[in-house]
């Protein structure tokens, strides 16, 4: 479950209809104020995207279960099946009907074989199934590039001197484009104390093509399954033009940061979503062997084909972590030029790992208890740091979201003999389901923090092995 979601105007009409878009690697959380407001929690979320407080209904307790196997496609990868089934009081003499959104911090599994554009996502309020929309983690991209790049239009504008030197670049002929492009950078040196390489990424925003994309973004899954209609595409590719060949983060890291330089608030709008609910842009893994949580390791040979393969539909967003551009992409050779010069100017590399928030709406009666359930699958992620595993970081309820929040029951079921281990205190129980599995529990605590399950990669090879030995 997670957070109450309220949307009005705008964005509301913007996300109605979105999909989610990938698998992705791990996601990893700060507290600013130490106290988390992320993923599998009930809170409500503003028309921002942000959540926002509960006080009315009271969550008495969630039994949170995670279950590992072998998927039918990439089974290199293990398959995780994530259930938050959560009893949720209404004490108040008035019903109260909610919005809910719940952030997931990784990709959803979506079956190629069911020739389907939905991914793995269930909700059931007691046994009735909910409608739930998804909002993709392109469609927050698109929004911020939407707002970026007004900001920065509308601050050109603003400026009668500034809008007369981007015109006159803009409108250059050859034999006085050095001339307008030192006219240019010079008063955003001088007058707006800009950097040599900020005032570069705004010559090259006068340069660009920011209409509807030419090429898919490279940080996306492509799949065959892969089809938009025309309300999301214009969210998705809205404002990313040519720089589709850059990929949809670093472009709206690119368009954020430039409308920062106008504004230093609004440069950070996806960090400040992502903050809100707890998040940080840092991957960090759980350390199998040290039951420490460090920076997460993921190595990958450029040329190693296999892994490569391996990788997709597992954790795509290893590309945002390439300074890549796609040298095939159809534009005229001026625009990969100004593309080229934006990855060199850029501060950072975007590496940002995806979010995607579920949006689904209950009532719940007076003086009723209630069952919401919360399903999806998801890959797992790789983490190559020795012993390499595989690893689902999940982040528990934020407990100053809501004034009244009961205790978390993990359960966790791995094939037997695979080496396991949890971030949460948990221990292995006497239950089995047949002699396949091995189970795992505990109580959850400590509702500020992610928690990470991890399973040792070679011991998980050799458990696939020995299943499909006896297969065959």
């Amino acid at each position: 479950m997670k957070y109450r979601l309220i949307l009005t105007g705008a964005a509301a009409t913007l996300i109605m209809n979105a999909i989610l878009l990938a698998n992705g690697g791990p996601f990893l959380l700060k507290y600013p104020e130490g106290d988390p407001s992320g993923k599998g929690v009930l809170a409500r979320l503003d028309g921002d995207l942000k959540p926002a407080r509960e006080s009315r209904l009271r969550v008495v307790s969630e039994d949170l279960k995670v279950t590992f196997r072998q998927a039918a496609i990439h089974g290199a990868v293990p398959l995780a099946r994530v259930s938050a089934e959560y009893t949720i009081s209404n004490p108040t003499p008035e019903p109260v009907e909610i919005d809910f959104g719940f952030p997931i911090l990784s990709g959803v599994y979506r079956a190629p074989e069911s020739m389907g554009i939905r991914p793995d996502v269930n909700v059931l309020f007691g046994t009735q199934s909910l409608p739930v929309t998804i909002i993709s983690n392109s469609v927050i991209y698109g929004i911020i590039r939407q707002r970026a790049r007004g900001h920065i239009d509308e601050q050109i504008a603003a400026s009668p001197q500034l809008a007369a030197l981007v015109n006159g670049f803009r409108t250059a002929q050859a034999d006085e484009m050095g001339r307008a492009e030192e006219a240019l950078t010079r008063y955003l040196s001088a007058e707006l104390k800009w950097n040599q390489r900020d005032a570069a990424l705004l010559l090259e925003y006068c340069r660009l093509d920011l209409g509807l994309a030419t090429v898919h973004p490279h940080d996306r899954e492509n799949g065959w399954w892969w089809r938009l209609d025309q309300s999301d595409a214009a969210i998705v590719s809205g404002n990313l033009g040519v720089l589709g060949a850059i990929g949809e983060q670093k472009a709206t890291q690119y368009l954020a940061h430039l409308a920062g330089c106008f504004d230093p608030a609004v440069a950070t709008q996806y960090e400040d979503i992502f903050h809100a609910w707890g998040g940080n842009i840092t991957d960090l893994a759980f350390d199998i062997a040290t039951g420490k949580v460090r920076p997460r390791k993921f190595d990958i040979a450029d040329k190693d084909e296999a892994a490569l393969v391996r990788m997709m539909g597992s954790d795509p967003t290893v590309y945002a972590r390439i300074d890549y551009f796609e040298e095939r992409a159809d534009m005229p050779e001026a625009q990969k030029a100004a593309c080229k010069t934006i990855l060199k100017n850029l501060p950072v590399i975007f590496t940002f790992a995806p979010m995607n928030i579920l949006h689904y709406r209950a009532r719940f009666e007076p003086g009723v208890t209630e069952k919401l359930t919360v399903s999806y699958s998801q890959y797992a992620f790789e983490d190559t740091q020795e012993p390499a595993t595989f690893q689902l970081a999940y982040v528990v309820h934020p407990a100053s979201m809501w004034e009244s929040f009961g205790p978390i029951n993990l359960r966790a079921t791995v094939p037997s003999g695979v080496r396991f281990n949890c971030s949460a205190a948990c221990t292995k129980t006497d239950a089995a389901e047949g002699v396949l599995h091995d189970i795992y529990a505990g109580v959850i605590k400590d509702k500020t923090g992610c928690i990470y399950l991890a399973m040792d990669q070679d011991s998980w090879r050799v458990k696939i092995a020995e299943v499909s030995r006896k297969a065959q």
